[in-house]
């Protein structure tokens, strides 16, 4: 499943390339300027070498300009792939349908069919954009953010260390719990479609027997129990964010008590990148 889902970025290698290149070169400026920090800090500023401070400070500047600029092609081009990835797969799952029994439309509801057509493949183009770069940079900002710890304090970093079974295990459940939430709210979904079809395409048979109120009481009914499902969602989202501030702000706590503004600023910068 997972090679097929690839096949998907072969039309759209050259969006892919400018794409995940720029996504790996912000992680790798968002990983080094901590470090220009501190070099700024403690050689720089003590020398004082204005001319020098100034230069760096421009070419710092000009690397937040350039880190913008690859932001932008991240959010739009990245997304642009994604969209690109799920109209292929919409026209390709239309065709399919199209080539599909008397039975299956017998047996499905024509709400059902458009759910899985338009809302189920919001989030297969989110992941096309987000998957591959987020898998690589998460890996690569792990074993770069605690090298860059190591270097500046090897036991706030062992400490630090301790909280990553913690976060695995908490991202683990919320994830099974997410994916069934999310499971059952795109089932809530595609059930209202469907009864906003039935009654739509009927309306003039349910006009002529008066059975509008009977329609909206059934509507209603899919309507509350689609805003539990997502309301259950996002219960289970919040649990998941809420889950991991204790161990961020207890990251901070123990860079504060270092009391050294260098290591501050780039413990703080360092973390932030490892807690994400």
């Amino acid at each position: 499943m997972i090679r097929r889902f690839f096949t998907y970025y072969r039309p759209h290698r050259r969006l892919f390339i400018i794409d995940f290149s720029s996504a790996v070169i912000v992680a790798l400026l968002e990983l080094a300027f901590p470090l220009a920090v501190q070099w700024f800090i403690d050689t720089l500023l003590p020398g004082g070498n204005w001319n020098m401070i100034v230069s760096v400070s421009i070419g710092l500047l000009l690397l937040y300009i350039i880190s913008t600029f690859l932001q932008f092609i991240v959010n739009y081009w990245g997304h642009k792939l994604g969209i690109n990835i799920e109209t292929d797969m919409r026209q390709q799952l239309f065709q399919h349908v199209q080539k599909q029994s008397f039975r299956f439309f017998d047996n499905t509801k024509t709400g059902h069919i458009m759910s899985r057509i338009t809302n189920d493949l919001f989030d297969l183009g989110e992941l096309a954009h987000h998957g591959p770069e987020d898998l690589f940079i998460a890996v690569m900002t792990f074993v770069g953010a605690f090298w860059i710890m190591l270097t500046i304090n090897v036991k706030l970093a062992l400490i630090t260390m301790i909280i990553v079974p913690f976060l695995i295990w908490l991202i683990t459940y919320s994830n099974l719990k997410m994916n069934a939430a999310w499971k059952n709210m795109y089932t809530d979904i595609a059930d209202v479609n469907a009864r906003v079809e039935d009654s739509v395409s009927g309306i003039r048979v349910v006009q002529s027997f008066t059975n509008e109120e009977y329609e909206i009481e059934r509507f209603t009914k899919n309507n509350r129990k689609f805003r539990r499902a997502k309301l259950t969602a996002y219960k289970v989202m919040s649990f998941s964010s809420s889950g991991i501030y204790p161990f961020w702000t207890g990251s901070i706590w123990k860079s504060t008590m270092a009391r050294q503004l260098r290591s501050l600023v780039r413990r703080g910068q360092g973390r932030r990148r490892f807690v994400r």
